[in-house]
């Protein structure tokens, strides 16, 4: 089947401008997410190769067919390093750019002097083939969680790297030469071909943007804003969720309630950006010192809440213990705020283990009584809630083998 190469260079060229407008738009509506910018550039500069190639289709003026070859090339190196910036990986080196014109140059240049069709053609094929595959390893290997959109995109690259691989092996250098807009060669294929990979790609990149706004929004409702651990919102989910398991597997379950000493004291000396410090510090030495396993949170102001599966009173208190004297080194050896201060920050715990029949919220109110208490026995220590029936001993390497 015989196609109209022109109308077809011409379908494909409104079709890539519609992409590239759709991922200007894109970075327009999302100028704070990082790679859009460059996914904008990559789509521009596909629409003007093919506005070149076209060009080239009617004036037959050799270096418009490198120059369009040159800047889709470009478009590739531009859509990988967009894909850099947005999965947070280090952008393009100036060693790896370099490397990368230089090669363009000579190829251009070889093609140029060469005046043949089939090597420019088997350059190209090359150049787009090795580019497409580094985009493909970039993301399917990408060290954060790897979303479905952006696994998909992945493989749309690596097909259009099998695709270039296939054009360089049915590259026949030694046949007659035949124009690149030959409607009985690749011409046709490969432009049907580029159509549906501009199309794919663009709609990967929509779709890898809707999943980080997603994303972004799940955070925002799950976590709180300072300190970035779990929100009460979404304690009280998971709260829900370990009670069901805890009954399931007849498993102890406990919870720590922590107050940070004299916390309006820091904020009325020091001010509340001394207080927000110091609610990250606890945050991250809490994270360091608690199991993968606990859910940790901020209560609300200067109240945090641990709850921990699969732990007896008595481990509990181990793990407390140990949060609140790390916390205590830790405030004694910084700077930050003590100086101003007639005592260092330290934190009180109150610890509750599940009874029978016990739900959550009774669980926590027996917490912050058992806090209460650890305030009025002078601050900076912790204390059992009462009631609580002693389960068998435990080992304690959970959490004394945390560094």
């Amino acid at each position: 089947m015989l196609f109209d190469i022109r109308t077809l260079l011409v379908a494909v060229a409104l079709a890539n401008l519609f992409c590239a407008g759709a991922r200007l738009l894109l970075w327009r509506m999302h100028p704070t997410i990082p790679g859009l910018g460059r996914w904008a550039l990559a789509g521009g500069a596909g629409a003007l190769a093919l506005v070149l190639i076209l060009f080239y289709g009617i004036q037959y003026w050799s270096p418009l067919l490198s120059l369009a070859q040159l800047i889709v090339v470009i478009g590739l190196v531009l859509a990988w390093d967009g894909f850099r910036y947005f999965i947070g990986t280090p952008p393009l080196s100036r060693l790896a750019l370099v490397v990368i014109t230089a090669i363009l140059l000579t190829w251009v240049v070889a093609t140029q002097l060469q005046d043949s069709i089939q090597l420019r053609v088997l350059g190209n094929a090359i150049i787009v083939a090795a580019l497409s595959a580094l985009i493909a390893r970039e993301l399917l290997t990408a060290p954060k969680q790897i979303s479905a959109a952006m696994r998909a995109t992945g493989w749309v690259y690596g097909i259009n790297a099998v695709v270039f691989l296939i054009r360089i092996f049915a590259t026949d250098l030694s046949a007659q030469p035949t124009g690149p807009l030959n409607p009985n060669g690749f011409a046709a294929f490969m432009l049907l071909w580029w159509l549906c990979m501009t199309i794919a790609v663009t709609l990967g990149m929509v779709l890898m943007t809707a999943e980080r706004l997603q994303a972004d929004l799940d955070k925002q409702a799950n976590r709180d804003p300072l300190t970035g651990v779990l929100n009460r919102r979404s304690f009280s989910l998971m709260a829900e969720k370990a009670l069901v398991q805890s009954r399931r597997y007849d498993k102890p379950l406990s919870i720590l309630m922590m107050d940070l000493d004299r916390f309006k004291q820091i904020n009325d000396r020091l001010g509340h950006s001394a207080g927000d410090i110091l609610l990250c510090r606890f945050a991250a030495i809490a994270g360091q010192v608690l199991r993968g396993e606990d859910v940790f949170c901020r209560f609300g102001g200067e109240e945090f809440v641990a709850l921990l599966p699969n732990a007896s009173a008595e481990l509990a208190q181990v793990a407390a213990e140990r949060l609140r004297t790390t916390f205590a080194a830790d405030s004694a050896k910084t700077e930050t705020l003590e100086n101003d201060l007639p005592l260092s920050p330290t934190v009180s715990i109150g610890i509750a283990e599940l009874e029978q029949d016990e739900d959550i919220e009774t669980l926590i109110r027996r917490a912050d009584k058992a806090l209460y208490q650890a305030k009025k026995k002078g601050r900076n220590c912790c204390h059992l809630a009462e009631g609580i029936e002693k389960s068998p001993k435990k080992t304690k390497k959970q959490y004394l083998s945390v560094p």
